[in-house]
């Protein structure tokens, strides 16, 4: 199993210029929420770097920057760049202001490079090489992580499964006590008035069967078992072992619902405790 948490970073140099690159990874509801900060003379690798996540990261909310650490950092303008793009955008749209048109011209990528880096076609491939091994370390950073939310989920369910055991002594010794008591106060009853003991008893098999919670129980054992199995054997499993998750605390609620016991009601409780902390730490499982 693996988290969706993660954190990797490293300095590294290219051409006798530092960079700091970090990656952070959080939980997500969206699929792969990811936002990418790099020097503007690095916008170029950006789709590039999309492509490496996407394909690796798979989900998570996803912070990625590259910082230039030189200290004499600095930008410049490339006029020729700059040129071209106010032409084209006067072309499409020659009614425009020509504030308007710098101000658009300005914003678009490559416009700016570091005055002592450039760009090159070998530099580029060292950029995502170094990324490529950045995202391995927070693959590894979330396999961790993964692996103590599991260790955590797996003692929950464990514990519901021993309560869902508990319940079957508990169910018959309520039974008999439902029937001890239902078959007194109608001894009572019989003294004043007449009943048909065939009716009596249909009504309670009918009675019995409407609040059994047998069927429940057992079901409630198999997603736990099941649940067991899909840790066990699937890697990227979050989503399913949510809507698991979902389907075992139906059946305790239903089980709580029919219970009209006290020491059951004592187990429902403690199931329904356990099953929200497992929701609670899948929301963080890949």
């Amino acid at each position: 199993m693996v988290s969706m948490t993660g954190y990797a970073k490293k300095e590294f140099k290219i051409n006798q210029n530092k960079f700091h690159l970090l990656i952070k990874s959080l939980n997500s509801n969206k699929g792969l929420d990811l936002s990418i900060k790099t020097p503007r003379y690095l916008m170029e690798l950006e789709p590039e770097i999309k492509k490496l996540i996407d394909k690796k990261l798979i989900r998570g909310k996803i912070d990625f920057k590259i910082l230039e650490i030189n200290d004499n950092k600095q930008l410049e303008l490339d006029d020729k760049k700059l040129s071209y793009y106010i032409k084209m955008l006067q072309k499409i749209s020659p009614d425009s202001q020509n504030g308007a048109v710098l101000s658009a011209a300005i914003s678009l990528p490559d416009i700016f490079r570091s005055s002592h880096f450039y760009l090159t076609k070998k530099s580029k491939m060292l950029f995502l090489k170094i990324i490529d091994i950045v995202i391995s370390d927070l693959i590894a950073y979330r396999k961790r992580e993964g692996r103590k939310l599991i260790r955590a989920i797996k003692k929950y369910i464990v514990s519901i499964l021993k309560k869902t055991k508990e319940l079957i002594p508990l169910e018959k010794e309520r039974k008999k006590r439902k029937k001890e008591k239902i078959i007194k106060q109608f001894g009572n009853l019989a003294k004043d008035i007449n009943y048909d003991k065939v009716r009596l008893e249909s009504e309670m098999i009918y009675y019995f069967e409407k609040y059994d919670i047998t069927e429940e129980r057992v079901r409630l054992e198999y997603h736990c078992k099941f649940f067991q199995d899909i840790i066990k054997n699937e890697e990227f499993s979050g989503r399913k072992l949510i809507f698991l998750s979902q389907e075992i605390l139906r059946e305790i609620n239903t089980i709580g619902s029919k219970a009209h016991d006290f020491e059951i009601q004592k187990r429902v409780v403690e199931m329904k405790e356990n099953i929200d902390k497992v929701k609670e730490q899948l929301q963080n499982i890949l």
